[in-house]
């Protein structure tokens, strides 16, 4: 088991940092030291099964692990491109984020979802990086409503750190499951 640790202090997020501990080793070991987190430790975390302390530590772990999937597509594709591919990607899914975030970027210029933008070998990176999250929360042993939620916190979280805008959704807004959580062979294009 691990445990995702990342404060904020009065402006600035501190270093991530990660936690792992044993509790069910006979005979009984203490945890690791706290150290910082590193995407080839989450790899292998992930890779060998090692679940976080909780659901909602979970959503934070993954949610911190897409910031960095997700910025080396946008890295590859370009600032621009990468916003206007989310933004598509969002409303193809049904993803109820795709509002606090077309409202923040509409105040600035019109982000209207192009059909194109969903077809590009961007979205093909996108869709790859969250059928691994599906399949990583899966592989931990999460299932159903818990396996949804923690997919949605963590995109929410990401989404959070990446835009800097509230994914508080009104409850008009909110849908029980939506296209973004379905398998990808079951969603519409």
């Amino acid at each position: 088991m691990c445990t995702f640790v990342r404060r904020k202090d009065s402006s600035s997020w501190d270093t991530p940092r990660i936690v792992v501990a044993y509790p069910n080793a006979q005979p009984a070991v203490p945890p690791d030291p706290m150290i910082p987190w590193d995407p080839l430790l989450e790899d292998w975390l992930l890779a060998n099964g090692v679940a976080a302390s909780s659901p909602q530590n979970e959503a934070e772990r993954i949610g911190y692990d897409l910031v960095a999937r997700l910025a080396v597509i946008e890295k590859r594709c370009g600032s621009g491109e990468y916003t206007r591919v989310m933004m598509r990607y969002l409303y193809d899914h049904d993803c109820p984020l795709y509002l606090p975030l077309e409202k923040k970027l509409g105040a600035i210029r019109t982000y209207e979802p192009d059909p194109a933008n969903a077809k590009t070998e961007c979205s093909g990176c996108i869709d790859k990086v969250v059928e691994d999250v599906r399949q990583t929360v899966e592989g931990l042993g999460y299932t159903g409503e818990v396996a949804a939620q923690i997919r949605k916190e963590a995109i929410a979280y990401y989404m959070r750190d990446r835009f800097q805008i509230s994914t508080d959704v009104p409850a008009e807004a909110q849908r029980p499951e939506t296209r973004f959580d379905a398998k990808p062979e079951a969603r519409a294009v």
